[in-house]
């Protein structure tokens, strides 16, 4: 494909993602606008997944793979991913997610037209577990008003969601590497797109996320709240309610210790998504 043709990079980061990644290359592959590149950075995988994506790419020259040398974690594969990238926009998924509206990209590309403030664009979520079996869904915050009265409060955007310039998110050299953002590398880079544009999400489901055991998001999440504080007094000078999101996050850090011991888990995160 011409490089000009280009609109969208989607990078997609795995790691032994054999199980799922298939899916979620699929769930690109049938997207409406064609004029896109998928960019798979395997972190050193040990199970089948090199073979399952050079099979996949075969039969689309769209697919383009790269295998880091060594094991270099998500960050810096994420980066990896936006220096090989051609395209104005970025578009990320994860490799056990996958995308349900075959109109994703059209419809986030139609808004950036509309909008050309904008910097980064969203969707809403259908939660699923490692069966495929929906435990919840929700939309996020639609407006730049209403998003920014909420980024404080919590992540306003799914990552395998999201469709953002490349070159406002390279101002910041693309995602931070250091362990300070470790696993809310996504929600930091959020904050500051926020500072030099406008953010939006459309409200449409479409996203599956697959909830599993041992994904990140489930392993780190007391890392990720002690570390979603600092953050909030990060960029304090850029958002408002501050103070109410400060004492928010220390109580639901508390809240997540009692939390991980109490049986109907799932009913419980549902509430808190759709509520808070």
């Amino acid at each position: 494909m011409p490089e000009r043709d280009i609109h969208i990079s989607v990078i997609l980061p795995t790691y032994n993602g054999a199980r799922f990644i298939a899916r979620a290359l699929r769930s690109i592959i049938v997207q409406s606008v064609r004029e896109f590149e998928i960019i798979v950075i395997d972190d050193e995988s040990t199970d089948r997944t090199a073979d399952i994506v050079k099979k996949i790419g075969a039969a689309d020259s769209r697919i383009r793979y790269f295998r880091n040398e060594y094991n270099l974690g998500i960050q810096k594969s994420l980066n990896r991913g936006l220096r090989e990238a051609r395209g104005e926009y970025i578009a990320r998924i994860d490799d056990d997610d996958e995308w349900i509206d075959p109109q994703k990209l059209e419809k986030q590309l139609a808004f950036f037209k509309k909008h050309p403030d904008c910097v980064l664009v969203g969707i809403g979520v259908i939660v699923v577990d490692e069966e495929d079996e929906e435990l919840f869904r929700y939309l996020l915050p639609e407006t730049d008003e209403k998003i920014r009265k909420k980024i404080f409060y919590k992540n306003c955007f799914i990552h395998s969601g999201v469709v953002f310039k490349k070159d406002a998110a390279m101002k910041f050299n693309g995602y931070d590497e250091s362990e300070k953002v470790r696993h809310i590398e996504d929600y930091n880079l959020w904050l500051k797109l926020g500072t030099v544009g406008k953010l939006a999400n459309l409200p449409i489901y479409g996203v599956k996320f697959t909830l599993r055991s041992g994904n990140i998001s489930s392993k780190n999440k007391v890392e990720q709240f002690k570390k979603d504080i600092n953050l909030i007094k990060k960029f304090r000078p850029y958002y408002p309610n501050y103070f109410g999101a400060l004492i928010r996050s220390y109580l639901r850090l508390i809240f997540y210790g009692v939390f991980n011991f109490l049986p109907l888990k799932s009913k419980i995160l549902k509430f808190y998504k759709e509520h808070y």
